[in-house]
């Protein structure tokens, strides 16, 4: 009897050994995987700080080549993207990742605050009436319709009131608070400067998915409004730099021969070699009483006047992106280059979260035969098209 109780007892007590054992090693195992996870979320928090320090200071890269540009060219300012701020940052190895990043013009797409000249007299009625002037207004118009968005005049109206300062109703064709209080949910007009391209989607006469397709060319700077002397400031569109469908748009009646005769002639060194070229290649040489074509006055400068095209930029965009170990930063930066000075106006900061791929990498034998023929023959042709100096920001932030 005793032999048989002091077995029992043995089995018990190793039992005991053995769920103490277990319990140990569930609560080491825990602590263990709790530290992990601890010093995980400290390396990433570290990382994230580490990158985003860096790519701050890439933001120095990019104010010292805009701010090098504005010294050789100020006795004739002209920006464009053969200039060394319009090439990319090559990848930049820094210690546990990389930084790289890229500089844009912003005055290369239509500002929507422009539109606050028209708040002024009658100037967008006027503007309509004239069917040999350009402005802001028919230039947007015409790139709604060539980006098939229906267009009218109070596709302008509608946005000047809701940028000016009061609440008078600018004409039968714009809308004011009345106007937004029957929206589901009702809207409060802004009165002021737009401040980011999106909220042109609150716009009575706009939709979401036409503000989406509108995005590449349009831009919400600060430097445009009504002065204290009553005179509209505007930032015009450097002509130097505005892609092919902005170059359209501008054309208007002259469409593709303007675009051939910019895309031709520019970079353009001053605003007046580009009115010679307009002149001649578009026959806007009045020689009435003259010798000759060249002698007599041009009508270029009437028809794209100044406050509405021109050669330089003020305003630019940085694109940042620093990678260290997993965390990764993409800072988005507005800058403003005055004579003298360049301010950062606005900075976005985003983190950019890891994810999952969503297919199996293909591989290289299933990848070609994944190519389709017109893939593969864009591949191999090769036109004049192919040597046109494009911003770099094109292809690192699409």
């Amino acid at each position: 009897m005793i032999s048989a109780d002091y077995s029992k007892q043995k089995g018990v007590a190793l039992l005991a050994v053995m769920i103490l054992v277990l319990a140990v090693t569930m609560i080491l195992a825990n602590i263990f995987y709790r530290h992990q996870i601890d010093v995980s979320q400290a390396a990433v928090s570290l990382h994230t700080d580490q990158a985003l320090l860096i790519a701050l200071s890439g933001e120095g890269w990019a104010q010292e080549l805009l701010i090098e540009d504005g010294k050789q060219s100020q006795g004739s300012p002209v920006d464009h993207y053969g200039e060394i701020w319009a090439q990319a940052m090559p990848l930049f190895p820094v210690e546990g990742g990389t930084l790289t990043g890229c500089i844009s013009d912003l005055q290369s797409r239509i500002n929507l605050n422009n539109f606050s000249r028209y708040a002024v007299g009658n100037q967008l009625q006027d503007e309509m009436n004239k069917a040999d002037q350009n402005g802001f207004a028919k230039t947007w118009l015409n790139l709604l319709e060539l980006l098939q968005i229906p267009s009218s005049p109070a596709k302008v109206a509608t946005i000047t009131d809701w940028i000016d300062p009061d609440d008078n109703i600018l004409s039968s064709w714009g809308a004011e608070q009345p106007d937004y209080e029957s929206y589901d949910p009702p809207r409060r007009v802004a009165n002021q400067p737009m401040t980011d391209v999106t909220e042109l989607a609150a716009v009575s006469g706009y939709t979401v998915q036409e503000v989406q397709m509108l995005m590449p060319w349009i831009t919400a700077l600060p430097g445009a409004g009504t002065s204290q002397l009553g005179a509209s400031a505007t930032t015009p569109i450097n002509i130097n730099t505005a892609s092919e469908e902005i170059l359209l748009a501008l054309g208007g009646f002259y469409g593709q021969q303007f675009v051939d005769t910019v895309a031709q002639g520019r970079p353009f060194s001053n605003i007046d070699a580009l009115y010679d070229n307009l002149n001649t290649n578009l026959g806007l040489w009045d020689v009435s009483g003259a010798t000759g074509v060249g002698n007599g006055i041009g009508r270029a400068n009437k028809i794209w006047p100044t406050d509405l095209i021109n050669v330089w930029s003020s305003y630019f965009r940085v694109y940042l992106k620093a990678e260290i170990g997993e965390a990764e930063i993409e800072v988005t930066s507005i800058m403003h280059r005055a004579v003298g000075n360049l301010n950062v106006i606005s900075r976005d900061i985003s983190l950019v979260p890891a994810v999952l791929p969503t297919k199996n990498e293909l591989s290289e034998v299933e990848k070609l035969f994944a190519k389709s023929g017109n893939e593969i023959e864009a591949d191999d042709r090769y036109d004049a098209d192919s040597a046109i100096v494009q911003p770099a920001c094109l292809m690192m932030e699409t």
